[in-house]
């Protein structure tokens, strides 16, 4: 077991969080769940919930999306288990709620966010994937690779706020933040350029204690002989560990890469920016990718309650 991992896993059990895992008709979540509760783990079963039905009822209600719907409407959507395990969460009977090992992506992410709501700090949902190199001795965090197709420049600054702080708490290490681009330090002139050289203006504004630097390709972000030629002074040194792409093609390409072809392990998409820990699985996912990323969720209890 790799020290990332550990760290986790270790985080995750003493934090005593209620995770639920809606799927339980999938093979492979039935298998994660019944190890994550040998391992100490609390996990729900949202159909020992069912007696509280009335104050789900009650909650989605009084949602925006719902207005006007007749009482039996409110039922048949809460008969779905990832909509009911959204509402316990919301509702606090559970601290996080971890989905999508069969179903897409779209619907966890649209049920989080009308569901478990945006955190108004964060304005918008973004996503992480936390890639662990085949030694397990270095990690990365990869943003946004699953959510934002084309993030303005408020949005990436946002984006590389959020994970840089997911960063260091899944970590420990101090988070080096690194905004990339086909450009490094202005050596390509175009409006997608732009828009990352402002994002860093923004970043630098708000999160001035955190060491950062861009526009930079991504051998100058990570290789610190590459940087010093490049550019000589950087206050990342080529040594980043949350990279953040300008958009989601290049992230979601990225993240593939590095783990079909680099032998990375990719955790995620972790989502970001809701009023509680909610996270995707892919629906390629293993039973050790629901276990892992269950315990991300779970480690993040204490953090989701001081926001």
């Amino acid at each position: 077991m790799n020290k990332y991992k550990e760290r986790i896993l270790i985080m995750g059990k003493e934090s005593g969080a209620r995770i639920v895992l809606p799927e339980m008709n999938d093979k492979r979540v039935q298998e994660a769940v019944t190890e994550l509760i040998s391992s100490g783990f609390e996990v729900l079963n949202h159909t020992d919930f069912q007696d509280n039905l009335d104050t789900y009822l009650e909650y989605i209600n009084s949602l925006p999306f719902t207005d006007n719907w007749p009482e039996k409407n409110l039922r048949e959507y809460l008969d779905d288990p990832l909509h009911f395990s959204m509402a316990m969460t919301a509702c606090d009977a559970a601290d996080g709620v971890i989905a999508g090992a069969a179903t897409p992506s779209s619907e966890v992410i649209r049920s989080a966010i009308r569901l478990i709501g945006i955190h108004p700090n964060a304005k918008n949902v973004s996503s992480i994937f936390f890639m662990i190199a085949p030694k397990g001795d270095t990690a990365y965090t990869f943003a946004d690779c699953a959510v934002m197709p084309e993030p303005d420049s408020k949005q990436l600054a946002a984006i590389a706020g959020d994970s840089a702080e997911f960063h260091q708490l899944l970590t420990g290490e101090e988070p080096k933040v690194a905004f990339l681009s086909f450009s490094t330090k202005g050596s390509a002139s175009h409006y997608r350029v732009d828009r990352v050289r402002e994002a860093v203006e923004i970043f630098a504004q708000k999160y001035p204690n955190i060491i950062h630097d861009g526009e930079v390709q991504v051998d100058a972000a990570i290789i610190p002989q590459i940087n010093q030629k490049k550019i000589s002074g950087s206050p990342i040194k080529g040594k980043a560990n949350v990279l953040i792409f300008p958009n989601l093609d290049a992230g979601n390409i990225a993240y593939k890469i590095a783990q079909r072809m680099g032998g990375y392990s990719a955790w995620g998409p972790l989502l970001q920016g809701l009023n509680k820990p909610v996270h995707d699985l892919s629906r390629g996912c293993s039973i050790d990718d629901i276990i892992n990323v269950s315990a991300i969720g779970a480690l993040q209890r204490n953090i989701y309650a001081h926001i």
